[in-house]
Parts: structure tokens; C-alpha cells; sequence
């Protein structure tokens, strides 16, 4: 990963004075972006917890750029072990199945999911992925439709997974799965049949 060899001087934005003497701002380690909180009643040590869904460390206002990165590595890979399994516990386990057998047969195993649930939520989309944490949630709306229409939206969000956007190269993946086409025409003309036209309730029918 881009970073992880050579560490530079952290670029900190969004700064912000805190009560206490501390002071918080953003920066990005490896990638991720980090709530950071320095301290000057802090001394030696560095400490991490998630706080509206962003990992934040409390650290020594003297500490080095360089040794914040290097102790920060270690908490942020606990954190994201910790997350990951707590989302695998909360995954619905046959969903989860599912979609890590599309995954085998048509991605070729190139995306893995951290967690599939069905979400009652997901009133205005047929299904949501957050890159992230890998997890994807799937609307309840869905139940009782053709598997292979299920299977067609697993599928596109599990291919977020790799592409983040809808580009060629994403939609290209997600026509691995042969029925890609037909569960999206599918989808259309439910939208269509039950709102009036497409874009009216469904106006990015995934995320």
C-alpha cells in the first residue's frame, strides 16, 4: 500500500481547538482518513477508539509525524479486526453465504465481504456497500423476487468492493454474472410498474 514503507510529515486539515489545550484535526494514515487529538497533558502514550464512524487517536502534542504513524499501525489494524468481526456476528448468515458463493463463481474470488445483511432501511435503493468496513446491505424490498435477481443485485454490490464507481471497468466485472442484464431490466420495470418511471423513487437504484 501506497505510504506504508515511507512515512512523511502527516498533513493535518479541519483543525480545531479543543477545551483542555488539545487540539484536533484530520489526517490520513495509509489511506484512512484519522481523527487525530493532541494533547499536551498527554505524555508517552497513544491511545484509539471510533467516534461517529471515524477512528480518532488521542496522542502527546510533542509526538514526532513519524511516531504516530508507526504506533497508530498497530491500533488502526486492532480497530478494523474488532470491526470485522463484530460485522461478520451481525451478517445474516444465509445472505452472507450467498453472496461469498457469487463472489467464488463469478468475481473469482477477487472481493470478499465483511458482512451481507437484509435492511428494512434501504427504502429507496435495492442495495448499499460501504467500501470501508465491506459491508452491504441489501433491501428487504427484494424478498420474495427471483433468486436470480437477488443474485444480480449481490453481485453489484459486491463489485463495489473493487470499483467504486460505475465505470466501464465495473461494468464490466459485474457482467461476469450472466443474468447481470436481465436483473437490471427486471428491477426497471418493477420500479417502473410500481412508481410511474424509473427515476422517480429510485433515482440511483444502487449505491
Amino acid at each position: 500500500m501506497k505510504g506504508m514503507n515511507t512515512i512523511s510529515t502527516l498533513v493535518r486539515e479541519n483543525i480545531q481547538q479543543l477545551s483542555g489545550g488539545r487540539i484536533a484535526s484530520t489526517v490520513e494514515i495509509d489511506g484512512e482518513p484519522i481523527r487525530l487529538i493532541a494533547s499536551a497533558r498527554r505524555q508517552k502514550t497513544i491511545s484509539a477508539s471510533v467516534r461517529d464512524g471515524m477512528i480518532e487517536l488521542s496522542v502527546p502534542s510533542t509526538m514526532r509525524d513519524h511516531d504516530i504513524v508507526t504506533s497508530a499501525r498497530g491500533l488502526i489494524a486492532k480497530i478494523k479486526a474488532r470491526q470485522r468481526a463484530n460485522q461478520r456476528f451481525q451478517s445474516n448468515p444465509e445472505l452472507y453465504a450467498r453472496a461469498v458463493y457469487l463472489a467464488r463463481v463469478w468475481l473469482n474470488a477477487e472481493v470478499q465481504p465483511n458482512s451481507v445483511v437484509w435492511s428494512d432501511r434501504q427504502t429507496t435503493r435495492w442495495g448499499s456497500c460501504t467500501t470501508t468496513t465491506k459491508a452491504i446491505r441489501i433491501s428487504t424490498m427484494l424478498r420474495g423476487m427471483p433468486q436470480w435477481v437477488i443474485d444480480g443485485v449481490l453481485i453489484h454490490e459486491l463489485a463495489h468492493l473493487k470499483y467504486a464507481g460505475h465505470g466501464q471497468e465495473f461494468q464490466e466485472f459485474t457482467r461476469r454474472y450472466p443474468k447481470m442484464a436481465e436483473a437490471d431490466a427486471f428491477l426497471d420495470g418493477v420500479a417502473f410498474a410500481q412508481h410511474g418511471r424509473k427515476g422517480e423513487l429510485f433515482p440511483n437504484a444502487y449505491d
